[in-house]
């Protein structure tokens, strides 16, 4: 059965958490037989040469995300920096650069510019979508992201904030949007669904989302967005606790730990990755290192 924006919003206001839990565990299932839940190990550089012989040396890839040096650079510097250490023997290859870089390139000048970044060894952006306001420009602009990013073939991957005052009503019509655009694309290789967290505790509002609605946004993602491989979370959005459930309400992949320079990895807040490994057991699945790509590991 297919969900529509009528049908979801229902899911939404429905107090009946198990039953949407279990009808999304299904999706997931469908999706993803073989009972695996992935992750990622990143590395913790900060500089783009560190990053870049960080993913030499475990076969990786470089997260631009995470690179804050590539945060203040022009466009044409970054691409001629990529492009230096793509052309290296290894070939380094790039992921997520944020889209939010390319919000004063002109509409006719998008697809060029994503195409020679794409040659510098770029392969996917990434985005943060904030329910109550869709994205940070509009919305004309950011479907144009899009598109050029999926025309110089380029993956997407999407993350999607709750919990900042947005109604029911505009998480549904930010869910529509992107199952519209996967059906046209097939661009987007994943959704992270985040909670909205004030700064301070004086901050907090009412409005910000709870555990169960959390859980019930994860559940009816899922069933929306059954034309997007893999639904996201970590425990960086509420705790272990709460990743544990949100395995079995729709999630496959459980997001990223670091790693140390010596290949083991780094703790962080919550712990590194043989907790994580042990959470997703404790859920019932099978932990399974992947890279960028979401391909799986076959040696762990």
């Amino acid at each position: 059965m297919a969900w529509n924006s009528s049908m979801v919003l229902d899911a939404l206001r429905s107090s009946d958490l198990l039953e949407i839990g279990i009808l999304a565990n299904q999706i997931r299932r469908n999706l993803h037989p073989e009972n695996v839940v992935t992750y990622e190990l990143r590395g913790t550089a900060t500089s783009l040469e560190q990053a870049s012989r960080e993913a030499v040396s475990r076969g990786g890839s470089v997260d631009l995300s995470q690179i804050r040096d590539a945060e203040h650079i022009s466009l044409d510097t970054l691409q001629a920096s990529l492009l230096a250490l793509h052309t290296q023997p290894h070939q380094v290859t790039f992921h997520h650069l944020p889209i939010s870089r390319l919000q004063a390139v002109d509409g006719g000048a998008l697809v060029e510019t994503l195409r020679r970044l794409h040659q510098a060894g770029l392969r996917s952006v990434s985005t943060n979508l904030h329910t109550a306001q869709s994205s940070a420009t509009s919305p004309a602009h950011f479907d144009a992201l899009l598109r050029a990013a999926a025309e110089c073939d380029l993956l997407v991957s999407i993350s999607i904030t709750i919990g900042n005052s947005d109604s029911l009503e505009q998480r549904v019509k930010t869910l529509a949007m992107l199952r519209a655009f996967q059906e046209e694309s097939h661009a987007i290789q994943a959704v992270l669904l985040r909670v909205y967290h004030a700064a301070t505790p004086e901050a907090r509002r009412e409005e910000e989302a709870t555990a169960v609605d959390y859980l019930k946004t994860l559940a009816v993602t899922r069933l929306f967005l059954d034309n997007i491989e893999h639904l996201q979370t970590d425990w960086s959005v509420m705790g272990p606790k709460l990743l544990e459930l949100a395995l079995r309400f729709g999630a496959d992949d459980a997001g990223s730990v670091p790693w140390s320079q010596a290949g083991s990895p780094e703790p962080s807040h919550h712990g590194g990755e043989s907790e994580l490994r042990r959470i997703i057991r404790d859920a019932g699945f099978r932990p399974v290192e992947r890279d960028a790509f979401f391909r799986q590991s076959l040696l762990r």
